[in-house]
């Protein structure tokens, strides 16, 4: 009997799983085996992280991901290769912010300076590691992308395994268990397919001028679009920090964890969202598009309310399975902010997924985007120490409502 193969959506939901996976392992080990300031500063890396890969994806991995139905396989290779020389490239620009935020210059102790060259490092390997994923995703090799992600997740959780079982778990050896296992993806490369063929006249040549001219219509709204996007979503936790205790801060923090299976469902459905909205806009499909992703939102929201639910009665009655800093007070009014976050959030991606399945679409989302981040960043620091802080936290709620109310106007345009 023949058997059927899995779903594009289980694949890239188990891939991104195993990834989410170690972020939140850590996190948790973190909270419960180490100081709140080493899990505060292993919360900033990864929102670092997040910036920095989500400008090399900005400059070039989305415009490419737009423009593969259009490229031989050769081409697009050769397009990835260049991908791994930009990874270091970004995080060269980015480690000025790295050490800013670890190091808090003008102290240079040598312990401080080697934080820094092994977080450099680290940022290197975690770039070049998306950019393989990225590339599985581009070639549909999902299988090979599980395969990646199951042993950079076993080999993850021996190096954390080792770090506590010496009673080491700092920030540190939380990034180095993080990061080295990316090292496999510069081992081996699978090889683009042969028999992928696209009609010569709609053949797109690897930085010719016309190549560079339609990345670069999309890079000058991609690029700010991913700055102002980080701002939004990422931003605040350093203001947090520099602004509340790591008390504080690591309650917020670990009000949020309880939500990484949720933040897991969101990436993972995005991964295969993304292609298939290129695909189904491209072939005209755009109606059809538009009813699977509000049926996948509706059926994330119902996953949203019972891991609040399921927050909510962990904090209420069975505190003392928790990480201290989850029972710390007020911290079930964050899961509640959380909560409704990401119920708006899962909507929210799913219409800009779809606008960004062409070139203009980046243009809209830019505009709303930018927009919806000024309007938070004055709500937020004008109720930051006035009001409640779950009621100040709540001004993302706000925002993440008028972003998407903009961007289900601009899909009827």
């Amino acid at each position: 009997m023949k058997i059927r193969p899995l779903p594009r959506v289980a694949y890239s939901v188990t891939s991104q799983g195993m990834v989410s996976a170690c972020n939140f392992l850590l996190c948790l080990a973190l909270l419960y085996f180490s100081d709140a300031k080493h899990y505060v500063a292993f919360l900033l890396f990864i929102n670092i992280l997040q910036l920095l890969t989500g400008l090399q994806n900005a400059l070039f991995m989305s415009p490419v991901g737009v423009l593969v139905p259009r490229m031989q396989a050769a081409e697009v290779a050769r397009a990835e290769r260049a991908a791994y020389r930009l990874a270091g490239l970004v995080a060269l620009a980015g480690l000025p912010f790295i050490a800013y935020f670890f190091v808090q210059p003008p102290r240079l102790a040598p312990a401080a300076t080697a934080m820094v060259l092994a977080t450099f490092l680290s940022t290197i390997l975690l770039l070049q590691r998306e950019i393989a994923r990225n590339a599985c995703l581009l070639r549909a090799d999902l299988p090979m992308l599980v395969k990646y992600d199951a042993l950079y997740f076993l080999l993850a959780m021996v190096l954390a395994g080792v770090a506590l079982s010496l009673h080491q778990l700092t920030f540190i050896a939380a990034v180095i268990a993080f990061a080295l296992p990316a090292c496999l993806t510069r081992l081996s490369r699978p090889q683009w397919p042969g028999a992928r063929t696209v009609a010569p006249d709609a053949a797109l040549t690897a930085f010719d001028p016309q190549f560079w001219g339609e990345v670069g219509r999309m890079v000058r709204w991609t690029v700010p679009g991913v700055v102002v996007t980080w701002l939004f979503s990422n931003g605040y936790w350093f203001v947090l920090e520099h602004t509340q205790d790591s008390a504080t801060v690591a309650g917020i923090g670990a009000g949020r964890l309880l939500f990484a299976p949720v933040g897991l469902l969101i990436q993972g459905w995005l991964m295969q969202l993304r292609p298939l909205s290129v695909a189904m806009t491209s072939a005209g499909k755009g109606a059809e598009l538009r009813r699977i992703v509000m049926r996948h939102s509706r059926a994330g929201l119902l996953c949203i309310a019972l891991v609040t639910a399921a927050g909510c009665v962990l904090l209420t009655w069975f505190p003392h399975l928790l990480p201290h800093s989850m029972r710390a007070a007020g911290v079930i009014g964050y899961v509640i902010v959380w909560g409704i976050y990401f119920s708006v959030l899962w909507f929210r991606s799913g219409i800009a997924a779809m606008l960004m399945a062409t070139a203009a679409g980046f243009k809209k989302v830019f505009y709303a985007n930018t927009a919806v981040c000024a309007v938070f960043y004055a709500l937020f620091l004008v109720s930051l120490d006035r009001i409640a802080l779950p009621l100040a936290l709540a001004s993302l709620i706000v925002a993440e409502l008028l972003m998407l109310y903009l961007l289900h106007a601009r899909l009827d345009e």
